[in-house]
């Protein structure tokens, strides 16, 4: 069976394992079996607010460093396997009406409101606070957006650019002009981890045709301590050669 992505031109995966290339549901599976949406969702704002933050920001707050390395990572993994999912005709990720995580009850952007207490009130899409229905049921409307936004590997090396800058003790917002990007990466990264959501509740713990991870299948990064040493090394002296 031959996917649509297969044609196009290598996208340079930084994290994906080949087995997720193939399967890219693998890599929804092993996020939440690492870590919890709401914890997470607070890590990549504290990342983004340390990048971007004035100095005073970062000496403000307690936090392990190490954690903002692999929410890196995960990040980075995360958009790449929606790049995959975005390119893959053979992969259904539709919600349709009649389906019970089908959504219709007035999370519409189109209104110019989303009225959250409605999606609250689902005990399964409830942490879905700024999808719209639309986006719920079919989450390849948020993957076209975040790569209309920007290509993959420019995520790639804004992300890597971001690990940096939340690393030092001068933010990215007093030594680069682009601050106003912050914002926007931030909101489709959070609409991209409400899709994550999704997808593990529709296609992994519901749907009984998708198998889940082999018992003796080796997963890096599920305890956090997995990051590759050449980026680090490179942040490592990149840092000492501004800082000298």
């Amino acid at each position: 069976m031959r996917r649509r992505y297969e044609g196009l031109e290598n996208p340079g995966f930084r994290y994906l394992e080949e087995a997720e290339v193939k399967n890219p549901l693998l890599v929804v599976e092993e996020f939440f079996d690492a870590t919890d949406l709401e914890l997470f969702r607070q890590e990549l704002r504290l990342l983004f607010s340390l990048s971007f933050s004035n100095s005073a920001y970062g000496q403000e707050k307690v936090y392990d460093r190490s954690r903002l390395m692999c929410v890196h990572q995960y990040t980075t993994r995360l958009i790449e396997m929606a790049w995959i999912l975005l390119n893959d005709d053979y992969i259904d990720l539709f919600i349709r009406e009649g389906d019970p995580f089908y959504q219709s009850r007035g999370m519409w952007r189109e209104t110019s409101f989303i009225e959250v207490r409605k999606r609250l009130s689902d005990g399964v899409m409830k942490n879905c606070r700024v999808l719209e229905d639309q986006e719920i049921n079919n989450v390849k409307f948020v993957f076209n957006d975040i790569f209309q936004y920007q290509s993959l590997s420019v995520w790639q090396d804004e992300l890597d650019m971001i690990l940096f800058y939340s690393l030092r003790s001068t933010p990215m917002s007093e030594e680069c002009d682009n601050g106003h990007l912050s914002f926007a990466m931030y909101e489709l990264l959070e609409k991209l981890l409400e899709c994550m959501h999704v997808i593990h509740e529709v296609k992994i713990k519901s749907d009984a045709g998708w198998k889940v991870l082999p018992l003796d299948t080796d997963v890096i990064n599920k305890d956090y301590n997995y990051f590759p040493p050449e980026l680090m090394m490179g942040l490592y002296h990149r840092m000492l050669s501004l800082e000298n």
